[in-house]
């Protein structure tokens, strides 16, 4: 179980960080948003992982909500007004975790390409899913 959920951590994490949300969320006619620079394990703080893990579960949970929607659309522009309710509460969700949204892409991106940070986050994720000690 915990391995399904650290699985579903870092799928989610490349869906909300770039590789498709923002793709099929982007197109509201919005100029594209430069993604920020791969955080590296070194930037990054315990507090901050702890706060991506909370956004990663908040953004599954969207993007779960949101994507029937997106499916049922019955034309172009009921599916851009589904995306842009989603990518407000999208932003929303990783603001309210004590990220930016530039710090949490940054994170996302980081734990692709850093396997220290990747560590850290499942480490800390495992730790969580072990709760109460």
């Amino acid at each position: 179980m915990k391995k399904s959920f650290l699985t579903a951590v870092l799928a989610s994490t490349m869906l909300a960080a770039g590789a498709s949300v923002p793709a099929a969320f982007a197109q509201q006619g919005a100029a594209p948003m430069q993604q920020p620079a791969p955080a590296d394990s070194a930037s990054v703080t315990d507090e901050q992982i702890g706060s991506y893990i909370a956004a990663v579960q908040s953004v599954n949970m969207i993007i779960q909500t949101y994507q029937p929607q997106l499916d049922a659309a019955e034309n172009e522009e009921a599916a851009m007004a589904v995306q842009q309710e989603a990518q407000v509460e999208l932003h929303a969700a990783v603001e309210q975790s004590g990220l930016s949204v530039e710090e949490y892409t940054a994170i996302a991106a980081g734990s692709q390409s850093d396997p220290e940070l990747a560590a850290r986050i499942n480490a800390q994720a495992e730790a969580a899913m072990g709760q109460p000690q």
